[in-house]
């Protein structure tokens, strides 16, 4: 083989190996960066601020990420008074591949914030050296000593509604008097059998609460905590304890209608208009013998609207009808109108 052969042959298999299959061209270095972290909230509490936000899951061209190194956080820090009083301070954020199989989201607890500053955040999401997301930018917010703890909460359960009472608060967390501050409370509840509370959606300037938001014969549990405004930020102090009460049902029935007495010669038929109470349980059903006291003579309810009785000797008798509810209680409605019949023995 010539000596231009052997070199010829190599060119070859290197210009057929290289046209074997079909490859796609490079993405720009920016399409494979993470997404920016998204829905990046801070809720203000009497220990500090909880940022959260949401972990990225997807590279800015749509392609699933198979993780990340973690995340870097940027806190900018400026006084109210002395406006060229700043600061900034940086946080790493580590993310483990379990961790980011697992979470959705991620919160970061700064307890370590000064009172009369203004405070916002910035977070990149980091996949590796040149490979991180555009920043993310929390709302501004103030911070100071939050609220004293709520005490002497109390509830009292009534008919489809639990009103709520406590005591002023006057101080802040630290000991202070709250002088030139006022506060608003915000309301947690949950069903006894439920983990978690939630907060009702509006905050209460008073230090009373009528909740008509319930069902009665469940039972609700509620804490309630004070909310400092300071410079349009809400800070929240410590809950109080919990209180738990059950509404109970109190209104009856209406009562029945055109009660009608007939006399037969084995007994009295009465008949009455049905009910239109979505909690009825049943009737019962008087009888009164002039002269004597009044006898029940249906001591468990009846479901329909009528009776024969048989009275025990002949006489004049008087007869009405209550309605009674499914409630705990069995609440009783006033009496029906009175009918009255002569009863002959034939």
């Amino acid at each position: 083989m010539t000596k231009g052969l052997r070199i010829l042959i190599p060119l070859l298999l290197i210009l057929l190996l290289g046209a074997c299959g079909k490859k796609t061209p490079p993405k720009p270095p920016y399409a494979v960066r993470p997404e920016v972290p998204g829905n990046v909230s801070v809720k203000l509490t009497f220990w500090g601020a909880e940022l959260s936000f949401d972990i990225p899951h997807k590279k800015i061209d749509g392609d699933p990420l198979d993780g990340i190194e973690g995340f870097e956080i940027i806190r900018y820090e400026k006084s109210i008074t002395n406006p060229e009083d700043t600061s900034t301070r940086r946080y790493w954020i580590s993310i483990t591949r379990e961790m980011f199989q697992k979470l959705t989201r991620y919160h970061f607890n700064d307890r370590d914030l000064k009172p009369g500053y203004r405070y916002f955040y910035v977070i990149r999401a980091v996949r590796g050296w040149r490979s991180v997301s555009d920043p993310a930018r929390s709302s501004v917010f103030a911070w100071y000593f939050p609220p004293a703890k709520v005490n002497g909460l109390g509830a009292k359960g009534g008919d489809s509604c639990i009103t709520l009472s406590w005591k002023p608060v006057t101080s802040l967390i630290n000991g202070a008097l709250a002088e030139g501050f006022s506060f608003e409370y915000r309301i947690y509840k949950r069903q006894k059998d439920e983990a978690l509370a939630r907060a009702i959606p509006r905050l209460v300037s008073t230090t009373t609460f009528k909740d008509t938001n319930v069902i009665n014969g469940i039972t609700y549990c509620y804490q309630v905590a004070a909310v400092l405004n300071y410079y349009e930020s809400l800070i929240e102090g410590p809950k109080s304890g919990e209180v738990c009460v059950t509404p109970v049902d109190l209104t009856p029935p209406p009562p029945p209608e055109g009660l009608v007495a007939l006399p037969f010669k084995d007994g009295v038929l009465l008949r009455w208009r049905l009910s239109g109470a979505p909690d009825l349980l049943g009737y019962k059903v008087y009888r009164q013998k002039e002269g004597e006291e009044p006898v029940l003579l249906t001591p468990h309810p009846v479901s329909t609207p009528k009776f024969f009785d048989k009275p025990p000797s002949p006489g004049i008798y008087h007869y009405w009808v209550t309605a009674v509810d499914s409630s705990p209680r069995r609440n009783e409605s006033a009496p029906s109108n009175v009918d009255t019949v002569k009863y002959q023995l034939k």
